[in-house]
C-alpha cells in the first residue's frame, strides 16, 4: 500500500460480524508508514465496512515463509469477526514474518536506492568485524563471555563495530550463523559425492547419557578421500532398532539418503554398546563394517607388559630421566663422554606420554644407542661419588644394565614395539593406506610366529645365541654382561607367553583387514605395484574386481552401474594407464580418473569412488570427543547442542584466522534480518556461500524450535518471484 490505498474485495453481505469502518483502516495503514501494497480489505456490498483483512505480501511469499519458527497462518488466510483490531494489524506489521516477506518482495523487485545501497555496505562492514571476533573466540576456545572484552578493546582502538550490542548472546548467535553456513556447505559436498561411509562414537563420559558423534568420509571435487565432522546424535535409548532410526533420520533430516551412497560404516562397540553396522547390515548387506583398529591401542599394548619382567625396563627408563633431565652437569658429562667415545650425542628419552608405545620405543632406542656411554658414566660417578645413598643407587642402575635378563627384555621391546608403533602412528592419520595396513599386520604375523617358536631374531637372537653358546663371556656394545645361563633360559621359556600376549592384544583389531573380500580388492588402488610385464598385466587384478562386483552388486544397481561392462573398462584403463599415466603416483591416477576421465571409464570410476570410502580408524573421533571435553570445561558443562556442534565443527575444520573469511556466515545473516545480500567480492575464504539448492532456514539457530520445513531462500528464487 502506497499512501494508505488498500486492495478492496468484494463479498456478499455478512451478519453477525464486527462492523469496521474501511476509511479506519486506512487511517491504521497511514499510522503504519508502510511503504507497500501488503493489506487487502474484503468489504461487504456496501463498500463501506470491512469484514476480513489479509496480507498480500505473506499470502505472495507463503511458501517460503512456513518454515519460520513464528510462522501464522491467520493474515494469510484472513481475520475477521473480533480479530478485526489495529493491534492485530500492528502486530503482524512489525512480526519477523512480515518483515521477511517484506524483504523478499524488496529483493525481488531490486527497488534499492543509493542510501539504501549505502547502509548495507557499512552494514556488512559491520558484521564482518563482529563475525571475526566471534570466530576468534570459538578457534581459540574462549569463553564466550570473552567476546564482550575482545570487542570493547577493538573499540578503544577506534574500530567502527556499529550500533549492534556487543553481549555473550550476540556471540553465540553469529557462531550459529557461521556454523550454519558450513553446515550447509558441507551437505552440498555430501549430496554431489556419489559414495560416503561414516564412523560413529559414543561419549566418552560414562554419566553423560548416549551421544553420538558422527563424521563422514567421502571423496571431494579434487577427486581426494576428506574426512569431516557431520553432527551429534542424540540416543533416547541404547535399542538397537531406536539407533538405527536415529542414525538414519539424522541424514534424512538433512536431505541425504543412505540407502544407494553408503559404503561403510565404523562403530565404537564400547561406547554406543549396539553394533551399528550391523543394525544397518539389513538393509545395505553390501556394506563394510571394521571395527577401528587403533582405539585404545596403546593402552592394551600397556597391559600385556604390566606386571611382567619389563617392569624393571621401565623403571630403569625413569630412573635415568630422572638422573639426567635434572641433573644438567651429569648430562654434561655423559655427552662429553659421547664425543670422546665417538659415538651418537643424544641422552636417556622420559617414557612417560599419552602414546604408549611411542613413548616406550623411543626410550628403547635412546637407551640402545648410549647404552656404553650411560655404563661408563655410571661406572665413573659410582666411584666419584662420597654419598652412600648414590653411590648404592648407581651400583644398582650398573647391576640391572650389565645383566642378560635386562638386555634381553629390552631388545625384545625394541623389537616388538617397532612394528606396533608403525602401525598406532600409521592409524592416527585421518585417510589410513588399507593396504599398506593390511601388509604391515601380516608381517608382524611372521615375526610374532618366530617369536613364539623361542627364535628371536635380529640383534636379540644374536644376543640369545652368544648367551647359549658361552654364557660368560657375553658381551652386548663392548660391554660384558653377567648372569648370562639362567637367565636367558627363563627368557627362553617366557618367549612364547610374551608373544602370545601380544598376538592376543593386537592382531584381533587388525583381523578384518586381511580377510574381508572387499579389501583385498584394494590391490586395484595400488598402481605403483602393477606388473610390468604385458602378459601378468592381462589378467591383474580380474579376480579382485570379480569379488567386488559380488559384493557390491545391490550398490552398483541402485546407482545403475553396468556391471558387464566393468571388466571391459578395467582392461582399458591398464593399458591407459601403462601408456599415457605411467609417470603418476597412484594418488595423482585416481584422481585424474575421478576428475577428468568420468566419460570415459563410467562405469569403472564407481569402483574407484567406493574403495576410497572404506573405514578403517576412527582416531578422528577421539579427537573430536576431546575438543567437545575441552569446550563442555570452558562453558561449565552447561551448552545448546546445536551451539556445541557449530564450535566442535568451527574448532576440527575451521580455517586458521588470517584465512577465515565471514562472507557466507554475514550474508545468511543479513538475508535473513534485513532481507539482501551481501555480494562476494572474490575474498579469501574456505566457507562456500549457500547456493539455491540449500536452505538457510533447514538448519536453525534456536535451540527451542521444533524441526522445520525445508524452504528455499536462494537469491536467484527470489529475483523471479
Amino acid at each position: 500500500m502506497k499512501g494508505g490505498r488498500s486492495l478492496l474485495l468484494d463479498v456478499g453481505p455478512l451478519f453477525g460480524r464486527m462492523m469496521l469502518r474501511l476509511e479506519t483502516v486506512k487511517r491504521w495503514l497511514l499510522e503504519l508508514q508502510s511503504g507497500q501494497d501488503w493489506l487487502q480489505c474484503v468489504v461487504g456490498v456496501d463498500r463501506c465496512f470491512v469484514v476480513a483483512i489479509k496480507c498480500a505480501l505473506c499470502s505472495k511469499h507463503k511458501a517460503k515463509l512456513e518454515g519460520l519458527r513464528n510462522f501464522s497462518p491467520a493474515f494469510i488466510n484472513g481475520i475477521e469477526g473480533n480479530s478485526l483490531k489495529k493491534d492485530n494489524v500492528k502486530k503482524h506489521f512489525q512480526s519477523e514474518m512480515h518483515q521477511k516477506a517484506s524483504a523478499l518482495d524488496k529483493l525481488a523487485s531490486r527497488d534499492h536506492d543509493l542510501p539504501s545501497a549505502m547502509a548495507q555496505t557499512a552494514e556488512d562492514s559491520h558484521l564482518n568485524r563482529l563475525f571475526d571476533l566471534a570466530y576468534t573466540v570459538a578457534k581459540l576456545g574462549l569463553p564466550l563471555v570473552d567476546f564482550k572484552t575482545l570487542a570493547r578493546l577493538e573499540l578503544r582502538h577506534g574500530v567502527d563495530l556499529g550500533p549492534a550490542a556487543i553481549t555473550e548472546q550476540k556471540c553465540r548467535q553469529y557462531i550459529d550463523y557461521i556454523g550454519r553456513a558450513t553446515k550447509i556447505e558441507l551437505i552440498q559436498a555430501i549430496q554431489e559425492a556419489p559414495y560416503f561411509s561414516v564412523a560413529v562414537d559414543g561419549s566418552a563420559d560414562p554419566t553423560m547419557p548416549e551421544n553420538g558423534m558422527i563424521y563422514v568420509l567421502y571423496v571431494d571435487r579434487t577427486g581426494l578421500p576428506c574426512v569431516r565432522f557431520f553432527g551429534f546424535c542424540d540416543v533416547e535409548r541404547v535399542h538397537p532398532e531406536c539407533l538405527r532410526r536415529t542414525v538414519l533420520d539424522l541424514f534424512l533430516e538433512e536431505g541425504v539418503n543412505l540407502e544407494g551412497k553408503l559404503v561403510g560404516c565404523m562403530a565404537d562397540r564400547g561406547t554406543i554398546r549396539t553394533n551399528v553396522a550391523a543394525l544397518l547390515q539389513g538393509d545395505m548387506p553390501y556394506l563394510v563394517s571394521l571395527g577401528c583398529a587403533s582405539h585404545r591401542l596403546e593402552m592394551a599394548v600397556k597391559k600385556v607388559f604390566y606386571g611382567t619382567a619389563f617392569d624393571s625396563v621401565n623403571e630403569m627408563f625413569f630412573v635415568l630421566a630422572k638422573l639426567y633431565w635434572a641433573c644438567p652437569s651429569q648430562l654434561e658429562e655423559l655427552r662429553a663422554l659421547a664425543r670422546v667415545m665417538q659415538e651418537v650425542d643424544t641422552k636417556p628419552q622420559q617414557a612417560n606420554g599419552t602414546r604408549w608405545v611411542q613413548h616406550r620405543l623411543r626410550a628403547t632406542r635412546a637407551l640402545l644407542q648410549t647404552y656404553p656411554m650411560v655404563i661408563c658414566n655410571l661406572a665413573n660417578m659410582s666411584v666419584q661419588t662420597t654419598l652412600p645413598k648414590e653411590k648404592a643407587i648407581f651400583q644398582d642402575c650398573l647391576k640391572s644394565l650389565r645383566s642378560v635378563s635386562f638386555v634381553l627384555h629390552l631388545l625384545f621391546f625394541n623389537e616388538t614395539l617397532e612394528p606396533i608403533a608403525k602401525l598406532s602412528s600409521l592409524l592416527q592419520n585421518s585417510n589410513v593406506d588399507l593396504l599398506y595396513t593390511a601388509s604391515l599386520v601380516v608381517k608382524f604375523y611372521s615375526t610374532l610366529e618366530q617369536l613364539s617358536r623361542g627364535i628371536p631374531q635380529g640383534t636379540l637372537g644374536e644376543v640369545f645365541k652368544d648367551t647359549v653358546k658361552d654364557p660368560q663371556t657375553v658381551f652386548f656394545n663392548g660391554t660384558r654382561l653377567h648372569c648370562g645361563a639362567e637367565a636367558a633360559r627363563a627368557f627362553r621359556e617366557k618367549l612364547p607367553s610374551y608373544a602370545a600376549a601380544i598376538s592376543e592384544c593386537v592382531l584381533p583389531r587388525f583381523e578384518a583387514m586381511h580377510q574381508m573380500e572387499p579389501v583385498r580388492c584394494l590391490k586395484i588402488l595400488q598402481a605403483e605395484l602393477w606388473p610390468d610385464d604385458p602378459a601378468e598385466l592381462e589378467n591383474y587384478g580380474n579376480a579382485e574386481l570379480q569379488a567386488f562386483s559380488r559384493h557390491f552388486a545391490k550398490l552398483l544397481a541402485l546407482n545403475q552401474v553396468d556391471v558387464t561392462k566393468l571388466l571391459e573398462e578395467w582392461e582399458q584403463f591398464k593399458w591407459y594407464r601403462a601408456e599415457s599415466l605411467a609417470n603418476m603416483s597412484s594418488r595423482q591416477v585416481w584422481q585424474h580418473v575421478l576428475t577428468r576421465e568420468r566419460a570415459q571409464f563410467l562405469n569403472f570410476r564407481h569402483v574407484v569412488q567406493i574403495l576410497h570410502c572404506f573405514p578403517v580408524s576412527s582416531v578422528v573421533l577421539e579427537r573430536g570427543q576431546a575438543a567437545v571435553s575441552r569446550m563442555m570445561a570452558v562453558a561449565g558443562g552447561r551448552m545448546f547442542p546445536r551451539t556445541l556442534e557449530y564450535l566442535t565443527r568451527i574448532a576440527l575444520e575451521g580455517p586458521e584466522l588470517d584465512f577465515f573469511d565471514p562472507q557466507a556466515a554475514v550474508s545468511l545473516y543479513c538475508f535473513e534480518h534485513m532481507g539482501f545480500f551481501i555480494e562476494s567480492a572474490g575474498r579469501r575464504t574456505s566457507l562456500s556461500t549457500f547456493s539455491g539448492d540449500e536452505s538457510p532456514s533447514t538448519f536453525s539457530g534456536d535451540e527451542s524450535s521444533p524441526p522445520r520445513k525445508k524452504t528455499c531462500f536462494s537469491s536467484v528464487e527470489c529475483a523471479g518471484d
